[in-house]
């Protein structure tokens, strides 16, 4: 089998986890390693990987995530931040990072005419900065997962939670930063509930 596939079976959203057992640096290291390799549209990393590892904290933020036990008895919790205001087509963050890929000039900015012209025609008529720069956290979400699962590490993705309240409770600057998601690590304790799939024909069409 695939060790891909092998992963992605063993993973599911765990809702019990063993609050003794604690994931090591070293395979913490390895899963934020994954989310830091995550692509992004245009390459922006308009993100950031808040890990919380004391349970203090985790306890003052339980109530916010609609009293969920995960966030306590998990071994850690990441917070991933979306950063709305970097992406700004006339931010200098924008050409900062085209810059990155030392292009020519002329290259560059074409890169980012199109970057502009992009979120003309496609984000602002459709979603806030925020909305876009959410979805860009997700894909950073799925490798934490995938890598966590690899390692034999379980996890549960979380959007059980009140925004403002969790940005408060971590006292967030939201002039920077704003919750996109949340995603409990740890080990899974006692059974599970099963994890149920449509057919594969069902969701997949090739043309």
């Amino acid at each position: 089998m695939n060790p891909v596939i092998d992963a992605l079976k063993f993973r599911h959203a765990c809702k019990k986890f063993d609050s003794e057992k604690k994931i090591s640096d070293a395979d913490l290291d390895t899963i934020l390693e994954a989310a830091c390799l995550s692509p992004t549209s245009f390459g922006m990393e308009a993100w950031k990987f808040l890990v919380l590892a004391s349970r203090e904290i985790r306890e003052k933020l339980r109530p916010a995530c609609w009293d969920q036990a995960q966030v306590t008895d998990a071994s850690h919790v990441i917070v991933i931040l979306a950063r709305p205001e970097l992406i700004a087509p006339e931010n200098d963050y924008v050409l900062k990072s085209f810059l990155r890929r030392e292009l020519p000039e002329d290259a560059t900015k074409a890169y980012v005419e199109r970057y502009k012209w992009y979120f003309e025609t496609e984000v602002y008529p459709r979603m806030s900065t925020y909305a876009w720069c959410a979805k860009q956290c997700y894909i950073g979400l799925a490798n934490i997962m995938t890598a966590a699962a690899s390692l034999g590490i379980d996890t549960c993705p979380m959007e059980g939670f009140e925004k403002d309240r969790v940005e408060e409770v971590l006292d967030i600057d939201t002039d920077e930063f704003e919750v996109a998601v949340l995603v409990a690590l740890g080990y899974r304790k006692g059974e599970q509930t099963p994890r149920r799939r449509h057919d594969r024909e069902r969701l997949v069409e090739i043309r």
